[in-house]
């Protein structure tokens, strides 16, 4: 090989979610603290292409529970039994959670922050806003997605049940 400077990789090979509805996987469950110091969980998301994104739960406010009920909704929505536990803010909810499949909603981010240099500037990328349902999944259009081959440059695959080894 010889030096070529732009050929070096990036310092990140983040991969956002796109805007719109998609299947991930739990990857990772982090404990935590929200800046007013509530109890938090942090989902660290990946998709079925790589894709990466977080979403957090804070505890302790109106609609915490609604939104962990819709998370364990998503995960059984994925053929995954939820079983009699008591959910919450414990490590027994985390080892569940994680490594679970789910279906989430991307949105652009809107907006505006301030950078390490004090200048404003747009936001850019994807945040995720919802665990959402299979129902609400298919209404979003992630039922249309196509799982793409890393091998075929981005297209849809064309696979059969007859290409398949069992």
């Amino acid at each position: 090989m010889q030096y070529n400077r732009n050929q070096m990789n990036s310092l990140s090979n983040y991969n956002p979610f796109k805007e719109g509805a998609h299947r991930a996987t739990i990857e990772e469950v982090k404990n935590g603290k929200s800046k007013s110091g509530k109890d938090m969980f942090q989902f660290d998301l990946v998709g079925e292409n790589g894709e990466k994104g977080s979403s957090w739960l804070v505890f302790g406010e109106k609609w915490s529970d609604g939104t962990l009920q819709r998370i364990l909704a998503s995960v059984e929505d994925n053929n995954q039994k939820i079983p009699n536990s008591d959910f919450g803010y414990n490590q027994g909810t985390v080892n569940f959670l994680k490594g679970k499949r789910v279906f989430i909603e991307a949105k652009a981010k809107t907006g505006t922050y301030v950078d390490r240099n004090g200048e404003e500037r747009q936001s850019t990328g994807t945040d995720i806003k919802n665990f959402l349902s299979r129902e609400e999944f298919t209404m979003k259009g992630g039922a249309t997605q196509a799982p793409t081959d890393p091998f075929a440059g981005g297209q849809p695959m064309n696979i059969t049940d007859d290409d398949l080894p069992f």
